[in-house]
């Protein structure tokens, strides 16, 4: 939802009830008209820009000195401008198919404006990053001509430009908003009404019931909590705030350090992001851009995911048996039986049945999401109506299509500009020119080229979300990976994993800073934590790129050998960063189970060989260094 409200019950002046059911109305226009209307493309993404763009103003204040609950003229001014704007090319729309290019004056005029107004609302939603890369290639099509040698522009007038952004299904109206405008949002809104069905609460139980009885439990269940909400949610930092505010304090009560526990749940509701189903949607994006089974997809993306939560759970395990820590009190942990009930349960799994058997079937993602979401809704009606009343639910219902709609409309904006800066690469040519610097610095060196493809999506990824910048980065740098020889499926899985490491590394770091919000801890610290529990993430992009094994795109008998040594590397160093105790020679069997366990991750069996007795030398030293403390520990006390 919006900042300023949080149910039907608070609302209190006209902006905020405008903003909660233009949210309602929202939702209700993309769960239908998508499906049951026949509109052209470029009606349907105009639609579409009006109501998220708009209600994205009106819920995202242009600074936090205009933030509250009144409507002001600003708002009416840009409001108006995007709804006149997708007026005109609601109605043009055959002008446009059949005349590109025809833009008259007005037209144009309203091009300008619209394209002034997204840039405002994407920089209110998420920040200044895209707006201003937008408004540098407008500067470069302006002064471009005057630029020596290889980025010289010219030929390019400005009317042909704001043709193609405005008046053409390219630039405003292109595929990415195309995306937007159905299943995208259509996901978003289903994930909106599982946790309405209670899918948080679901998820938390069912982790506790798994490994709350084992050592470390607290944390493993934050790990396994945050991974399931985090496949579903979309958004890591929703992920760290509805899991976190339950297994934060929990960690804390049982003995965690504060920036431990909330490091954990950073970096597990992180990792959502590439947890099959949902993988905050970009699963669903991968299988149009490849042409794919999103079915395909899901399960190329399993084994990275499996290393990711291997390292993580690897480190909490080991930190827990070194600092000594207990399982969760008994009495705290829910019983299966109360657990896995239909009423608990149906919400959740029935409409992810469906989604997944209809995409099985060969179905559209409109289709599938649009029957997912209407499960969603009558298993919220038959399970919440006999507990909380029907009028209750009805509410429940509302205020989640509020949070979907409104969830929806953030997002709108910056897909929206990042269309319009694909489209401004496209016009100018930045790209293969980009692209002929990468193949000419890392032409001669594999590693050097995904290390310098890998700082985009790294750097964008700390301001935006996953989505805009998996998209930015494709247009930019995928070609020339796979010049390179990089497996499309790995290119696409690595620029993802890089889109989402930005939001746990320092200094930005957002889910560690929320999640140390919640835990009363240094947020910085909680950042570098973050970081080591996901060594493994940080590591398996490149090595999944170099070798497509790791995405299963390889015959069963490499993908089985080379997940398996991986799973050990993950281990390996985890145990390294967080396991050893402090004996003799401790800073040496670090290095030799870290090295090893990068090498066991390496797919190359003779490297991964070489790991593989670094680390069992490093096990067998300290074990026989233990073994030899634990003796004259036992001689001193009988002596």
């Amino acid at each position: 939802m919006a900042e300023n409200i949080s149910s039907v019950d608070k609302l209190t002046t006209n902006k905020e009830r405008i903003i909660f059911w233009g949210g309602v109305l929202f939702a209700v226009l993309q769960l239908t008209v998508p499906v049951f209307l026949s509109l052209l493309d470029l009606q349907l993404r105009s639609i579409h820009v009006a109501f998220g763009v708009s209600l994205a103003l009106l819920a995202f204040p242009a600074s936090r000195k205009l933030k509250g609950g009144k409507l002001l003229l600003l708002d009416l001014v840009t409001v108006a401008i995007v709804i006149a704007a997708n007026v005109n090319i609601f109605f043009k729309t055959m002008d446009i198919y059949m005349y590109p290019g025809g833009a008259g004056t007005l037209d144009l005029v309203l091009g300008v404006c619209l394209i002034l107004v997204i840039l405002d609302a994407s920089r209110r939603t998420v920040g200044w990053a895209i707006p201003v890369l937008v408004v540098v290639l407008f500067l470069y099509v302006y002064f471009g001509h005057l630029l020596p040698g290889l980025w010289k522009l010219k030929g390019l007038s400005m009317r042909f430009v704001l043709n193609s952004v405005y008046y053409s299904a390219l630039g405003i109206y292109g595929s990415v908003t195309g995306m937007s405008a159905t299943f995208i949002s259509l996901f978003i809104i289903f994930g909106a009404l599982l946790s309405a069905g209670g899918g948080g609460r679901t998820f938390i139980d069912l982790a506790l019931a798994m490994t709350g009885r084992y050592r470390g439990g607290p944390a493993k269940a934050a790990v396994v909590s945050s991974a399931l909400f985090g496949s579903i949610s979309g958004s890591a930092v929703a992920n760290v705030s509805v899991t976190g505010n339950y297994t934060i304090p929990l960690m804390n009560r049982l003995g965690y350090r504060p920036e431990f526990a909330a490091a954990v749940e950073a970096i597990a509701s992180t990792g959502g992001g590439i947890t099959p189903p949902i993988m905050s949607i970009t699963a669903f994006m991968m299988a149009e851009f490849l042409g794919m089974s999103y079915l395909r997809i899901i399960l190329y993306a399993a084994i990275p995911c499996l290393l990711y939560y291997t390292g993580v759970f690897g480190g909490v395990h080991f930190q827990t048996i070194k600092r000594g820590l207990s399982s969760v009190p008994e009495d705290e942990i829910p019983k299966w039986s109360e657990v896995l009930t239909f009423r608990r349960l149906s919400s959740l799994v029935i409409p992810t049945g469906i989604l997944l058997t209809m995409i099985g079937m060969g179905r559209s993602l409109l289709a599938a999401g649009f029957y997912a979401c209407a499960s969603a809704l009558v298993l919220i009606i038959l399970t919440k109506v006999p507990e909380i009343g029907f009028k209750k639910t009805m509410r429940l219902i509302i205020e989640a299509l509020e949070d979907g709609g409104t969830s929806v409309a953030r997002i709108v904006p910056i897909l929206v500009a990042v269309n319009i800066l694909v489209n401004m690469i496209g016009i100018t040519g930045i790209a293969p020119k980009i692209s002929g610097l990468i193949l000419e610095m890392g032409g001669q060196n594999i590693f050097f080229a995904l290390l310098i493809a890998s700082i985009v999506p790294f750097l964008l990824g700390t301001s935006l979300p996953v989505v805009p910048t998996y998209v930015l980065s494709l247009s930019l740098l995928v070609p020339p990976l796979l010049t390179l020889g990089i497996d499309e499926v790995a290119a696409h899985l690595f620029f993802i994993y890089w889109a989402l490491l930005g939001g746990v590394t320092p200094p930005t770091c957002t889910q560690a800073i929320v999640a140390a919000g919640i835990a009363g801890a240094d947020w910085l610290k909680v950042g570098f934590i973050s970081v080591k529990l996901g060594i493994v993430a940080f590591i398996i992009p490149y090595f999944f790129a170099l070798n497509p094994a790791l995405v299963g795109r390889s015959d069963p008998a490499s993908v089985a050998g080379y997940t398996l040594s991986a799973f050990v590397g993950a281990l390996s160093l985890s145990y390294g960063l967080f396991g050893l105790s402090n004996i003799r020679i401790n800073s040496l069997m670090r290095v030799m189970f870290f090295s090893g366990g990068f090498l066991l991750l390496f797919p190359d069996y003779l490297l991964s060989g070489i790991g593989f007795l670094l680390v069992m030398s490093a096990f067998l030293i300290e074990r026989g260094i233990k073994k030899s403390e634990t003796s004259k520990a036992t001689g001193s006390t009988e002596g």
